[in-house]
């Protein structure tokens, strides 16, 4: 099953955020485990660095992301995601980037805490814990 990590997931499992934590803990251990594939864009590892790199030593944050590399599948946005978010009707640009690329590469499921930011998904869209209590 190829599922799609929003930022927001990824930032937990980094940061350690409670209450969602434990939920991403099982999501990431079950990519360990090759039960599932986790996508994310090129974007998500600028976008950490740039949130997380206020709070973590540099040194200790690139090894961090060295580990989670080896989990996640990294897709890039590229022209076609830049071009579809144009000229479509998503209200937040950087979800809709996202969305596109998602769609690209034929996830089943779009994990999020911001379900409302892909209310034009026709990609089923959740949080991790609906993920587990449905799915795992």
């Amino acid at each position: 099953m190829k599922l799609f990590v929003d930022t927001n997931i990824v930032l937990d499992l980094l940061q350690f955020r409670e209450p969602w934590i434990h939920d991403t803990l099982v999501l990431f251990q079950m990519a360990k485990d090759k039960e599932v594939e986790l996508i994310v864009t090129d974007l998500t590892f600028i976008n950490v660095v740039y949130v997380a790199g206020k709070n973590f030593d540099k040194k200790k944050l690139y090894e961090t992301l060295i580990g989670l590399k080896k989990l996640v599948t990294i897709v890039s946005v590229g022209n076609g995601c830049i071009e579809q978010t144009l000229n479509g009707d998503f209200a937040d640009f950087e979800d809709a980037v996202r969305y596109f690329a998602a769609k690209r590469e034929e996830v089943d499921f779009i994990l999020t805490r911001d379900e409302k930011g892909f209310k034009m998904s026709d990609i089923p869209v959740m949080n991790v814990s609906d993920f587990l209590d449905n799915f795992s």
